[in-house]
């Protein structure tokens, strides 16, 4: 996480809530590539015995995040700090995502659509409201 903070020189708030799966792994990742567009913090989370429990958390610059077509869109839910968010179904194959925007970020929680039934819209949602201050 330092590393992260001082590329971007800022700090970058994380969900203190997962889903409600089991995971075995967690990685994290700097992306520093040439120049800044691609570059982004990300966690994901895995099982070693079951590739379903899939979950990402990807955190970019706001001003580099993921665009989002009106088409992509299943639902716009909001926010306890009444910003809203994203909900897709469309954008990546596999996955569902939830996106929204803190503090001059973007961040996708992304979840593998085979355990979308125990990480529903509504519990992204609260992953995404327990994003630290």
């Amino acid at each position: 996480m330092q590393e992260s903070k001082d590329h971007f020189k800022k700090d970058i708030g994380l969900p203190i809530q997962i889903p409600p799966i089991e995971f075995t792994h967690i990685f994290g990742r700097l992306s520093d590539l040439d120049g800044d567009i691609n570059d982004g913090f990300e966690i994901e989370y895995r099982h070693k015995d079951k590739p379903k429990n899939h979950y990402m958390i990807r955190v970019k610059p706001l001003t580099y995040g993921l665009p989002i077509r009106e088409e992509h869109i299943d639902q716009t839910l909001k926010l306890k700090d009444g910003s809203k968010a994203i909900y897709s179904t469309k954008i990546a194959r596999g996955f569902n995502l939830l996106v929204f925007e803190k503090k001059g970020w973007q961040y996708v929680l992304n979840i593998n659509k085979a355990v979308s039934d125990q990480a529903t819209p509504e519990i992204l949602v609260e992953i995404a409201n327990s994003v630290s201050p």
